[in-house]
C-alpha cells in the first residue's frame, strides 16, 4: 500500500520551487508523466515520486514506473496544487538530486554551449533541449543565466538536460580566456560577427549565446576567438534581433553539420 506524504514532506517539496530551497537541499522537481518517463529512461537518480489518487490509475504512469523501485508517496489534490509550479497540475511530481559535479575537462568536449546572462528560464530550457538534439556535450552558464533546475527551465528541456553536462561558472570572461589559451575555438553570437556559414568549427569548440536584452558582454567578446552572426532579410526594418533560443538553434544547426 502506498503511504501518504507527511505535511512536513509536502512543505519540503514545495520549497523546491524556489532556488533557495533547491540549493539548500540539493534537489529539484520534475512534473508530469512525460518528464518522469524521460528521467527513468535516462537512468538518472529519482529520490521520490509523489502522486494524487487519480494519477495512480493512469496506465501511462504505471507503465513508466514498471518494476522500478522508486519510492512512491500519495498526496491530496490540494497538496499537489501547493507543490506544483503549473496552473493545472498533472498529479505527478518527482524529486531528483542535483547531478554530481563533473570531473571532466570542459575544454575536452567537442561541443560546448555557453550562456551569458540568458535570464529567461523558458529560453534556457529550450536551448538545452535543442543542444541535446544537435549532440552538444555540455552547457556552461555564466552569472545572470536562469537556473538550470528552475521548474520552468526543467519543463522546457523536455528531458534534454539528462544527456549532457550542465555547469556554472562565476567568472565567464576568465573561463573563456582559459579555454581559448587551451586551443578551444570560442565564437560568440553577435550582430557584427562573420556569417555563420563562413565558420568551419574546429574541435573542440564553443558557441556563446548572450542575454535577450544586451547580447554577449563586451568582456566575453574580447576573450573569445571571434564572432559569428545570422543574416536576416535585407528588407526587414522592424525586427532588431532574434530570440536567444531561436538564434541558438540556428547556430547549433550549422555547428552540428
Amino acid at each position: 500500500m502506498i503511504q501518504p506524504a507527511t505535511e512536513r514532506r509536502i512543505k519540503e517539496v514545495t520549497s523546491l520551487k524556489r532556488k533557495k530551497g533547491r540549493d539548500s537541499t540539493g534537489c529539484y522537481l520534475i512534473e508530469g508523466v512525460r518528464l518522469l518517463e524521460s528521467a527513468l529512461q535516462s537512468g538518472v537518480v529519482i529520490s521520490e515520486v509523489l502522486v494524487t489518487e487519480s494519477a495512480l490509475n493512469d496506465s501511462r504512469l504505471k507503465n513508466a514506473l514498471g518494476k522500478s523501485e522508486v519510492r512512491l508517496k500519495q498526496v491530496s489534490d490540494r497538496a499537489m496544487g501547493k507543490m506544483s509550479d503549473t496552473t493545472t497540475p498533472s498529479g505527478v511530481l518527482a524529486v531528483l538530486p542535483f547531478p554530481e559535479p563533473t570531473t571532466d575537462c570542459i575544454a575536452c568536449f567537442s561541443k560546448t554551449l555557453v550562456l551569458d546572462g540568458v535570464s529567461d528560464p523558458g529560453n534556457v530550457g529550450t536551448l538545452i533541449r535543442t543542444a541535446a538534439w544537435f549532440g552538444v556535450n555540455a552547457i556552461v552558464a555564466g552569472p545572470g543565466t536562469a537556473d538550470f533546475f528552475a521548474p520552468k527551465t526543467v519543463r522546457s528541456t523536455m528531458g534534454g538536460m539528462w544527456s549532457m553536462v550542465l555547469e556554472k561558472v562565476s567568472h565567464l570572461p576568465g573561463f573563456i580566456a582559459t579555454n581559448v589559451r587551451a586551443g578551444v575555438d570560442v565564437r560568440v553570437a553577435a550582430m557584427n560577427g562573420s556569417p555563420i556559414q563562413d565558420w568551419s568549427p574546429s574541435s573542440p569548440s564553443m558557441i556563446v549565446i548572450g542575454s535577450e536584452a544586451h547580447g554577449v558582454s563586451q568582456e566575453v567578446q574580447n576573450a573569445a576567438s571571434g564572432a559569428v552572426s545570422i543574416a536576416g532579410s535585407t528588407t526587414n526594418e522592424t525586427v532588431e534581433s532574434l530570440n536567444a533560443a531561436i538564434a541558438g538553434g540556428i547556430l547549433m544547426s550549422h555547428w552540428g553539420r
